[in-house]
């Protein structure tokens, strides 16, 4: 199953198997009214291409977001960005919140710079959650349920997590920074944090959503040949014990010709994958 960017890491306890990354700040966090330390420009240009509004932008400041190199970022988060199974999509590595602090990975490739806004997006949205109050988190919550209804996509997006108490937090900042067309409730939510949320959602399909949508595509076609190559073999081994010689070596063209396809989907698919683990920086 895919597994997307944008998580957020806390460091594992030692002697204990990191779980799939996921953030644990449960306090509320009030925003701050004023912000005196000036501005990285490379942070500023982060909130204003995300279309941060002013509040959002006041709990991103707050959050001290630092771009920083793999080994500065490993550190922050409690993980290892190299350390991924092979042949697969890279689980989340670009950004994490922990401790009150947005860390985010710095690439030197430029679509994944563009990436990089997705990220702070969700990053900040994690702040946003830490800072509801009691009620307000209680309603969210209840939304943020509601939209996981027959939502598969999400629910790909969300195994990586596993269960968890900060699952709901996680689907927050996802919805947030990924998926258009949500409730008049959830829109109205985010429509607090960033001024056109839409730009956010854009970019990730243009950096990722269209590689996913490809990778799936690959998958199905390779589960479809597959079925159907098995198959046929079984057909071929009912007409070999029916002596039915003719018909069983006419369908060993057949057979050649779809596993020439699926070993070519399954190249395909490789090559996707790995385009798409470079694009997260690894």
């Amino acid at each position: 199953m895919l597994a997307l960017p944008a998580a957020c890491s806390a460091p594992p306890t030692e002697g204990v198997a990191p779980a799939p990354p996921t953030t644990a700040e449960t306090t509320t966090t009030p925003a701050p009214t004023t912000t005196t330390v000036p501005v990285p420009a490379d942070v500023a240009d982060l909130a204003a291409t995300t279309t941060m509004t002013d509040r959002a932008r006041r709990l991103f400041i707050a959050a001290s977001p630092a771009i920083e190199d793999p080994a500065t970022f490993a550190a922050a988060c409690g993980t290892d960005n190299l350390r991924e199974a092979r042949g697969a999509p890279r689980i989340h590595t670009q950004g994490c919140y922990v401790r009150g602090r947005i860390h985010l990975l710095a690439t030197d490739q430029a679509e994944a710079r563009g990436l990089l806004y997705v990220v702070a997006a969700h990053e900040l949205l994690h702040a946003v959650y830490a800072s509801l109050s009691a009620p307000d988190r209680t309603r969210i919550d209840a939304e943020l349920q509601t939209a996981r209804v027959g939502n598969e996509r999400l629910e790909e997006r969300l195994k990586p997590y596993g269960p968890g108490p900060t699952l709901t937090n996680e689907v927050h900042s996802i919805l947030g920074s990924e998926f258009d067309g949500l409730s008049p409730a959830l829109e109205a939510h985010y429509a607090q944090f960033f001024a056109d949320r839409s730009v956010i959602v854009a970019v990730r399909q243009r950096t990722l959503g269209s590689r996913e949508d490809e990778i799936r595509s690959l998958k199905a076609d390779i589960d479809d040949l597959d079925a159907r190559i098995t198959t046929l073999k079984d057909a071929q081994e009912v007409l070999r014990d029916d002596g039915d010689f003719r018909g069983y070596n006419a369908t060993v063209a057949v057979i050649n010709g779809l596993i020439t396809r699926y070993n070519s989907r399954v190249d395909a698919l490789n090559a996707r994958i790995e385009e798409y683990n470079q694009l997260l920086g690894g």
